[in-house]
């Protein structure tokens, strides 16, 4: 070591091995760390093992909770019958005391002389005087049959059309042939010739015989499109609605979508 100091020398070596013992001190300061750590981590996943089957053990399980409910078995021959609907539309008995009517005895009939017999019990229709009678007139069959009077001044009134929005429960929806609709529908040819796009919503009330009889329109991308899309849906026949198996008015809305291919 020519040039060197020897006390520098010393002091060089000695730092050298300073550091190279401290370097060996921390990697096993980190390898004693490290073992106590894993074996802290494994001692607290034991513990919470333990405590996990010991209150499984300690507490019913939801299964032996629901065994342990007492079942009842009742067969059905045991139960009593049940009530039967004539007696409660039964009236409630009557307070007042009952009297007791004279018994009517049914005679034998005894047959009458034809002299003894009045004039006017004798005469009996004939065939023609029963099909000219009143009631074959008022729709009676074979002298019966029910006929309803209505007085002249009596006025039916026809049932009230419901609102546009009104809530109207119905068993079927009125439909409509679309095939129908399409080959009713023709494009303005303004619209055309512009390029114009879009849809139309019309809200139609269709009565009872399927035709459509008032109608709004709802939404309209364009006003060109309005009137075409108006026209279409009321001039096609759809299927009434169906309410108690009658057909009733109800609106519909329909949609109807111009697209130029």
């Amino acid at each position: 070591m020519t040039g060197v100091h020897p006390n520098m020398a010393v002091s060089a070596y000695a730092h050298g091995w300073s550091v190279r013992l401290w370097t060996q001190e921390f990697l096993r300061w980190i390898q004693r760390n490290t073992i106590r750590g894993f074996l802290g981590a494994v001692g607290v996943f034991l513990l919470l093992l333990l405590l996990y089957f010991a209150v499984q053990l300690l507490l019913p399980s939801r299964d032996e909770a629901l065994r342990a409910a007492p079942v009842v078995k009742i067969r059905l021959s045991e139960l009593p019958p049940p009530p039967s609907l004539s007696e409660e539309l039964l009236p409630p008995p009557s307070s007042q005391p009952v009297t007791q009517t004279a018994t009517v005895r049914v005679g034998i009939p005894v047959p009458v002389p034809d002299v003894l017999v009045p004039p006017e019990v004798q005469s009996f229709a004939t065939l023609e005087e029963i099909k000219q009678s009143p009631s074959q007139a008022l729709g009676g069959v074979g002298g019966g049959g029910n006929v309803q009077i209505v007085p002249d001044n009596v006025q039916v009134q026809a049932p009230a059309e419901p609102e546009p929005y009104e809530f109207v429960p119905v068993e079927r929806e009125p439909t409509l042939d679309m095939n129908e609709l399409r080959r009713r529908l023709e494009y303005p040819e303004l619209a055309r010739r512009a390029g114009i796009q879009g849809k139309v919503y019309v809200r139609v009330l269709v009565g009872t015989d399927g035709k459509p009889k008032r109608y709004i329109v709802e939404h309209s991308d364009n006003e060109l499109l309005t009137e075409a899309a108006v026209k279409a849906v009321m001039s096609s026949t759809f299927t009434p609605a169906i309410q108690n198996g009658q057909p009733i008015a109800v609106w519909v809305s329909i949609p109807i979508d111009f697209r130029l291919r």
